[in-house]
């Protein structure tokens, strides 16, 4: 057994060598090769394992960054930079952005009973107000006119 390793490694040493020589640039081109390359056949694919195979990447969601609520405004307080609807007081940032019918407005510019959109984010356990619109108008009753004056 011992006399077949050292049989290996001399032999080894011997061609490394041959082989480094191979890859000079100032030795003899290899001859060229006539006729066309060599066909490999590749295996079919039920041969290859399934394990070897890519898993399928599932996009992972983002976080949400911010809430919506809508509802009845039913507190406006200004000194406090303050707007309530139902049981949430929203903390007005000066990153706020406020519209009304879709023109920048002012929290002094939304009434009590307007009919809000408020997008919101929860800090430090304070919801901050991102953005507020106050554009959504109350559905018409039956009994009230229609804006061309026609009623119905």
């Amino acid at each position: 057994m011992k006399r077949t390793i050292l049989k290996i490694a001399v032999c080894a040493l011997f061609a490394a060598p041959v082989f480094s020589r191979g890859q000079d640039s100032n030795t003899m081109a290899a001859p060229a090769l006539t006729g066309p390359p060599p066909v490999v056949a590749a295996p079919p694919a039920a041969e290859i394992p399934a394990a070897t195979a890519p898993a399928p990447v599932k996009a992972k969601k983002k976080p949400r960054t911010s809430l919506a609520v809508t509802g009845k405004v039913t507190n406006v307080n200004t000194n406090a930079m303050t707007l309530t609807i139902g049981k949430r007081t929203f903390e007005i940032t000066s990153e706020t952005r406020i519209s009304k019918d879709g023109n920048p407005a002012i929290l002094s510019d939304i009434a009590v009973d307007d009919k809000v959109g408020i997008a919101y984010k929860k800090a430090d356990g304070k919801l901050d107000a991102v953005t507020i619109n106050d554009s959504l108008k109350p559905k018409k009753s039956d009994g009230e006119m229609k804006g061309d004056g026609d009623q119905k």
